[in-house]
């Protein structure tokens, strides 16, 4: 099944997320995870709808299973985009 551009992973994410009431905002403990991750030599930059996914899971919406679904449509997805773009 072929999705459209108003049907993508990120559009999902971005309704369910408006849905809840929920942000990409990071909180404290996110602002933690990104320090220590920088600490320890790597560098892990969530764009806003991966940070909404964790949010979500955070807020009791998501499971991880569904979180974990939704993270590898969304990396497939932005794979497809960036192929596309380059081509």
């Amino acid at each position: 099944m072929t999705r459209s551009a108003t049907d993508s992973v990120a559009s999902e994410v971005r309704q369910l997320a408006k849905e809840h009431e929920i942000t990409a905002d990071r909180d404290s403990l996110s602002h933690m995870a990104v320090t220590i991750t920088r600490l320890a030599g790597d560098v892990v930059e969530l764009d806003s709808v991966e940070q909404m996914l964790v949010n979500l899971k955070r807020k009791g919406v998501l499971s991880k299973t569904e979180l974990m679904a939704f993270q590898g449509r969304y990396l497939q997805e932005k794979r497809r985009c960036k192929k596309q773009i380059s081509a």
